[in-house]
């Protein structure tokens, strides 16, 4: 006969079972929310994978990958955007190589950018000298992120927007600040090459673009910037509505406002405009092609053979700064296999009116010893020789070609068969 079995009790947790569940519960929840908000208080701490959020949710500020590889920056992003938007970085760039250990942490008047227990930047304070009991850093949502007084929110004690970086946001200023006595310019820097844009007092709305020494004057539109201080800083105007969203990059020579565009269609890609760029042609300026770029007899810009652009969409719309590079199938030889020779093949490059930026000299006394000198070195590019052997790393600068022949030799370039 079968045993009738009772029916089963069901079995209660305990009491710190429901504890945990309750309160343990809670705190995941907002350990994963903790920083959906604008600010960092006095002992809080914003971890290398959280974010802060700006009030109404325009931007976002994180540590953020600059690209290819692993090291990442102090940035705000706009946060409703792709992930491939620009990246404004806070910080000096410090480079972060370690995420998980990364932190942004306020104690008593700065802001620190932490690794681990060191301290890799902290903001300097501006104003009177006295500090306050407490500050606080706030990510506003014009994409200024301001360490303030707690106790006096007008009291600014730090911005990032008094050091913009290569880019400037609307609201922002170059030029004098009468808060801190700073003179605020855009910078640029990469592992070559490195420039500013600042005013020009003498001129209304002027400003000097500088690249590796070269400089090049231009002037603002007036619907563009708004003068202040008697003419001693030039803020960038908002945009005509607040459903456009604009910013000020400057990048190798050439700087632009550029404008997101939302295309409704499916066969347009939304992306980024240039709606005003200086210098406006490739004859002005010997980076307005990009890297690899060519500036042709029509002041328009072509790659040059073997390469392609780097951002199609950008260059189809006329914004070349960012210039070409090689296929992704064809990379260097010793990057593809660890080998520090390349295809023994160069091609001449003949019609140029002048030689690219930045060669470096190189001790070879003859023409074929100045091309077996950049064969032996991986990221050389191109040689030419001519009273001396001179090498190209990486880039190439400044290629203008000449209207007619002759071509003198002493302008000719040998470029590595891509």
């Amino acid at each position: 006969m079968e045993a009738v079995r009772s029916p089963s009790r069901r079995r209660e947790p305990a009491l710190p079972t429901l504890l945990f569940l309750l309160f343990g519960g809670a705190f995941l929840v907002l350990a994963t929310t903790a920083f959906a908000r604008d600010t960092i208080l006095p002992g809080d701490r914003l971890s290398g994978n959280q974010t802060l959020v700006s009030k109404n949710g325009v931007f976002e500020l994180g540590f953020f990958s600059g690209g290819p590889g692993i090291y990442h920056f102090l940035g705000v992003r706009f946060k409703k955007m792709p992930r491939t938007t620009p990246k404004f970085w806070v910080g000096d760039r410090i480079v972060i190589t370690d995420l998980l250990g990364a932190s942004l942490e306020v104690f008593g008047s700065s802001l620190y950018i932490k690794e681990g227990e060191a301290s890799l930047w902290w903001s300097p304070v501006a104003g009177d000298g006295q500090p306050p009991a407490a500050a606080v850093a706030v990510l506003l949502d014009n994409g200024n992120l301001v360490v303030r007084d707690q106790a006096n929110s007008s009291r600014i004690l730090w911005q990032s927007f008094d050091y913009p970086g290569d880019s400037l946001l609307p609201g922002a200023r170059l030029g004098f600040d009468s808060n801190t006595g700073n003179n605020i310019s855009m910078t640029y820097k990469d592992f070559t090459h490195n420039g500013s844009v600042s005013i020009d007092r003498g001129r209304k709305n002027g400003f000097v673009l500088t690249t590796d020494g070269h400089d090049l004057p231009g002037t603002f539109p007036d619907w563009m910037v708004s003068s202040q201080d008697n003419g001693r800083s030039l803020v960038l105007n908002y945009p005509d509505s607040s459903n456009v969203t604009e910013f000020l990059q400057y990048h190798l020579g050439q700087v632009s406002l550029m404008r997101w565009v939302e295309e409704e269609s499916a066969e347009n890609t939304s992306g980024w405009v240039a709606r005003w760029t200086f210098p406006s042609d490739c004859k002005s300026s010997g980076f307005f092609c990009g890297n690899f770029g060519a500036c042709s007899n029509n002041s328009k810009c072509d790659c040059i053979d073997g390469y392609e652009p780097k951002y199609p969409d950008e260059w189809n719309l006329g914004y070349f700064v960012t210039g070409c590079s090689r296929p992704p199938s064809l990379p260097f030889s010793c990057e593809a296999d660890g080998q520090t020779e390349h295809d023994d093949s160069f091609i001449p490059f003949d019609k140029l009116q002048g030689l690219p930026y930045d060669p470096q000299s190189d001790l070879a006394e003859s023409d074929e010893q100045c091309r077996e000198a950049c064969l032996s070195k991986c990221y050389c590019v191109a040689y030419a020789y001519e009273s001396g052997c001179k090498l190209w790393y990486y880039n190439l600068y400044n290629l203008s070609l000449a209207s007619r022949p002759p071509y003198s030799k002493e302008r000719s370039v040998y470029l590595q068969k891509v």
